[in-house]
């Protein structure tokens, strides 16, 4: 386990449940706190499952200027503030095919990430929303118009109440076992596919050799099952306070909840050496 007398140069914060309150916000005592790690030299990123487009705006809230985002649960990983892409990882065009499919047939929600767009397979309020506050190419695709994209995805959501996705997961996993491709919740109510290969920990692993820092000297702060890799690549992994208990077992440490600012309380203990308060 890791300790507290470590200096850590690097932090990735994940998004929703951690950086991003319940409320859609980000907390001023959060902004504070990554400021202040500006001033003493380390460097803050974001690690999400977010496209670019959408992380944008609590990157720009969050005042983290230039350096490297990783997006798309690190299928893809984006310089800022231009959002240039350096790193991207599609899914296996046959194994997406039968992830989409499957979903399909079974009705439900399905959001297919191509390229910069987002492909939604019915009218839905909350994804509908989604796209328009955070101003992405987003559109409707009927079952057959969805999977005609013109190179693989670089990942797909399936959306529905919690309990049934844990029921049809283990279905969904035997569709795409003869491929290359990982399923994971992201949320209660979100079931993630993406590449193998694909993973937060590989995403910050790369930012980290971009800007030269050893991996002892990272920290990643998550929540979800989607994070359980960065937090036991990283020198210290905090997992937030609502997270489940397979997130906090594989953590380091253990802060407050998203709502209790776990995440500014994380760094001022952890990386600026405050007392508590």
């Amino acid at each position: 386990m890791a300790g507290t007398s470590t200096e850590y140069t690097l932090v990735a914060l994940d998004l929703d449940g951690t950086a991003v309150r319940s409320d859609g916000e980000v907390s001023e005592r959060l902004k504070e706190a990554v400021q202040e790690c500006h001033r003493r030299g380390v460097t803050v990123m974001l690690a999400t499952g977010r496209m670019v487009q959408s992380a944008i705006p609590y990157w720009r809230a969050l005042g983290l200027g230039a350096g490297p985002l990783v997006a798309y649960q690190g299928a893809v990983v984006a310089m800022m503030p231009e959002g240039r892409i350096v790193q991207k990882t599609t899914l296996p065009q046959e194994g997406a095919l039968a992830a989409v499919r499957w979903a399909i047939d079974r009705d439900l929600l399905t959001q297919v990430y191509v390229g910069q767009e987002l492909w939604v397979s019915r009218e839905d309020p909350r994804a509908l929303h989604y796209i328009e506050v955070n101003h992405i190419p987003g559109w409707v695709r009927g079952p057959d118009e969805i999977m005609d994209w013109p190179e693989p995805p670089i990942k797909i959501l399936v959306q529905d109440d919690g309990a049934v996705l844990d029921a049809v997961r283990g279905e969904l996993e035997q569709v795409v076992a003869p491929y290359p491709i990982r399923v994971f919740k992201s949320q209660t109510d979100y079931l993630e596919i993406v590449h193998d290969a694909v993973g937060k920990a590989k995403g910050v692993a790369g930012a980290a050799q971009l800007l030269g820092v050893d991996q002892k000297q990272v920290l990643t702060i998550g929540d979800a099952e989607n994070d359980l890799d960065m937090l036991e690549w990283a020198g210290m992994g905090v997992a937030m306070g609502q997270a489940p208990d397979v997130v906090k077992q594989a953590a380091d440490a253990v802060t407050a909840s998203v709502d209790e600012d776990g995440a500014a309380l994380a760094l001022e203990r952890f990386v600026l050496q405050m007392p508590m308060r």
